[in-house]
């Protein structure tokens, strides 16, 4: 009888411990995937210089995570305001489209939107800065607004969003001016194929050079977004998932046609 109790209970016991093993190595697994991803998103951001404000241009779902499988939070209206703090890579959902925006504050939990439902807003246009002591026509150019301002004589004349250089190809601060007008005119890439900053030639309608190792001020129709976030990744809704410019400064063509037949050769171009 003892023989057979032993029989039996031993093989039952070492099943038991069996089965808590597994399911506890199970458990551990999901914990450090999920904290993997976790990892993966905060490695992944990109951080601006400051926070910028953009709408949503569709409903939109707000989630606590950069994807469709993380717990929807809220839904966003078309035209919704929103802040982005930063921009994560996640989940694909369309047109190889990787960004989501995070528009909770870094010191809360983190919630995040999806990039193609997102374009910047123009509420960067409203200038709170001093106007330039500088007399005459100067070109003010606002790295962290994405905006430049126009000024005769102290007195803002214009106003544009723009689109200055990516993290890897900033627009160099400082002050400078027009040294070069040309309209039209074709720009040819300084770098050779096989770089990841070739592009071909490529027209441009009017341009203003401010400095002689070929900055410009100048239209780029490859665009349809400008302002506060399009110098990192964004969706522009026609041309697709874009970034910052190789260092130029990029702006809508009525913009450059207007701020090429103010300008003249010599005007200060003040970038900050």
């Amino acid at each position: 009888m003892r023989t057979n109790m032993r029989r039996i209970y031993y093989p039952g016991l070492m099943l038991l411990l069996l089965t808590l093993l597994l399911l506890f190595s199970a458990f551990s697994s999901s914990r450090l995937y999920a904290s993997s991803l976790d990892v993966q998103a905060r490695s992944a951001a990109t951080y601006p210089a400051s926070a910028w404000t953009a709408s949503t241009t569709d409903w939109a779902n707000v989630r606590t995570g950069p994807g469709t499988n993380y717990s929807i939070a809220n839904t966003y209206a078309p035209s919704t305001s929103v802040t982005v703090y930063a921009t994560i890579s996640g989940e694909v959902v369309w047109n190889g489209i990787s960004n989501w925006y995070r528009i909770s504050s870094l010191a809360s939990s983190p919630l995040y939107i999806y990039s193609g439902l997102v374009v910047a807003s123009t509420s960067a246009g409203d200038n709170n800065t001093s106007p330039p002591s500088t007399r005459g026509k100067v070109i003010v150019v606002n790295i962290g607004k994405q905006w430049m301002y126009v000024y005769q004589d102290g007195e803002q004349v214009y106003d544009s969003p723009v689109t200055t250089g990516q993290a890897a190809l900033p627009t160099p601060p400082g002050m400078y001016s027009v040294i070069a007008k040309l309209h039209p005119t074709t720009f040819y890439s300084p770098w050779p194929q096989g770089s990841p900053y070739w592009y071909a030639p490529t027209h441009i309608e009017y341009a203003l050079e401010w400095d002689a190792q070929g900055y410009f001020l100048h239209d780029s129709w490859w665009r349809t977004v400008y302002g506060p976030g399009t110098n990192i990744w964004h969706y522009d809704p026609v041309y697709g998932q874009e970034t910052g410019t190789h260092g130029c400064i990029t702006m809508p063509l009525d913009a450059a046609s207007w701020l090429y037949n103010w300008a003249s050769i010599g005007t200060t171009v003040e970038i900050q």
